[in-house]
C-alpha cells in the first residue's frame, strides 16, 4: 500500500473546504483575530486615507493583534490572501513584482497609523483605489489564511509562519517530473456585500 502511494497508485485526499463566513465573522488566524465588519466604496479623504479626487473599495475590520511581538498593519497582506470583487480577482495570493497591491492602514481618531500592537483591538482598512468610471462591486470575497508558531532548529528562535498546503500532482505531473507548489492554507472564504458612500 505505501509502495502504491509513492508512485501515484491511491488518489490524494481532497483538500479540505474553508469555512464560508459573511459580515461580522471573527477569524482566528493564529497570529490575529479578524473581525470583518464592512466593506464600502466611498471618496478618499476621509480618515486620512486616499486623496478626495478618487475613489477607494475599503474592507474595514477589527484585528487583535493575538502575538506577543507589535506588527505592522501591512502583515494583514498576507493573512489576507486573496480578495474577489465580483468574482474577479483583485488581489491574487502571488502578486507579481509589478503589481501595487492594497494600501493598508490602522485607523484611530480620524488619523492613520501603521503597527498593531498585542491584545489591543484596532481598526484596519484594506483600501483598493477604483479607476476614473469604474463601477462599484456589489460583493467582495475574501481568502483568510492562517499563520503557525514554528521554531527554528538552526539558530533557536521561534518565528510565526503563513501555513502553506502542497498542491497534488497529477500522474501527468509526476511523469514530467514536476517539483511539488506549495499555495497559502486558506481556513475560511468571507463574503461581504458593498454599500456605496457619496461625497
Amino acid at each position: 500500500m505505501g509502495v502504491g502511494a509513492a508512485f501515484g497508485g491511491l488518489e490524494d485526499a481532497p483538500k479540505e473546504k474553508p469555512e464560508q463566513l459573511g459580515k461580522g465573522a471573527e477569524v482566528d488566524q493564529g497570529r490575529m483575530t479578524t473581525l470583518f465588519e464592512d466593506a464600502v466604496v466611498r471618496p478618499g479623504g476621509k480618515d486620512g486615507l486616499g486623496i478626495s479626487d478618487k475613489r477607494y473599495l475599503q474592507i474595514t475590520m477589527k484585528v487583535t493583534n493575538t502575538s506577543e511581538a507589535t506588527f505592522i498593519a501591512e502583515m494583514m497582506n498576507s493573512a489576507l490572501v486573496a480578495v474577489r470583487a465580483d468574482g474577479k480577482p483583485i488581489k491574487e495570493a502571488r502578486p507579481s513584482a509589478t503589481t501595487l497591491g492594497p494600501r493598508v492602514v490602522t485607523i484611530s481618531g480620524g488619523h492613520t497609523y501603521g503597527q498593531l500592537h498585542p491584545g489591543v483591538p484596532a481598526t484596519v482598512v484594506m483600501a483598493f483605489e477604483l479607476q476614473a468610471g469604474q463601477q462599484a462591486p456589489k460583493r467582495v470575497e475574501i481568502d483568510a489564511g492562517t499563520y503557525e508558531w514554528h521554531e527554528s532548529f538552526t539558530y533557536r528562535t521561534h518565528y510565526w509562519e503563513r501555513v502553506e498546503e502542497q498542491e497534488p500532482l497529477t500522474a501527468e505531473d509526476r511523469k514530467k517530473g514536476a517539483t511539488a507548489s506549495y499555495t497559502p492554507k486558506i481556513i475560511a472564504q468571507v463574503d461581504l456585500p458593498v454599500r456605496v458612500e457619496e461625497v
